[in-house]
């Protein structure tokens, strides 16, 4: 039987719905890519790479990620790999030939035994025009987080002109412009454009008045 090229199996196992790792330890055994947890990242929640002299295909996901987000992202970046493997380079990364293996990997995991019945309907939504990233459906993303095990501060959240900390830095919230907030920089005093979900931190009941 072949080796699992996991950095810790059974910890993945762990990260996972019960009934979804059947799945997953089979797939991972017909192909040759490593998997790999990694440590929370704010600006992303797994990626692909593919092979290269000296490494294998690799897929990382984020650890603190509850297991229902874990498998959609597992997923999401298992369809990359297999579409890089079908057409032997690289397409648009998340056109139509990616959103079609991500919609047939993601088809055995649509069932009452791996998903509740929420994030099974939001799949439904999400899978019928996936985005990017699942951290831009922003109607998925919210169902998946109703499972986190301690509720995040988001953004969208903070009354306007609250001042919060993200990616190490420290921000006003100002405006939200279509579906992102401007908020400025307090570190260099420039504009940024941030995605409501975005987790942030918040020391105390900060708020910048509007100059009168």
């Amino acid at each position: 039987m072949p080796t699992l090229a996991i950095t810790d199996p059974e910890r993945l196992r762990k990260q996972l719905p019960a009934a979804a790792w059947p799945v997953v330890v089979s797939w991972l055994r017909k192909n040759p890519i490593q998997v790999r947890i990694s440590r929370p990242r704010q600006t992303k929640l797994g990626d692909y790479r593919s092979a290269t002299r000296t490494q294998p295909h690799r897929v990382s996901v984020n650890a603190d990620l509850n297991k229902y987000a874990f498998l959609v992202t597992l997923v999401h970046e298992f369809a990359h790999y297999s579409t890089f493997m079908q057409t032997r380079r690289w397409t648009q990364p998340h056109g139509t030939a990616w959103k079609n293996e991500y919609a047939k990997l993601m088809r055995p995991f649509l069932s009452r035994s791996v998903f509740p019945a929420d994030v099974l309907n939001a799949l439904e939504h999400h899978l019928q025009d996936a985005p990017a990233s699942s951290c831009t459906d922003h109607g998925l993303m919210r169902v998946l987080m109703n499972y986190d095990r301690e509720p995040r501060q988001l953004l969208e959240e903070l009354p306007d002109r609250s001042v919060f900390r993200f990616n190490e830095r420290v921000f006003v919230k100002g405006p939200q412009l279509r579906k992102r907030f401007k908020c400025q920089c307090l570190n260099d005093r420039r504009n940024y454009i941030i995605d409501p979900l975005a987790e942030v931190h918040v020391h105390g009941p900060m708020v910048v008045r509007k100059a009168s």
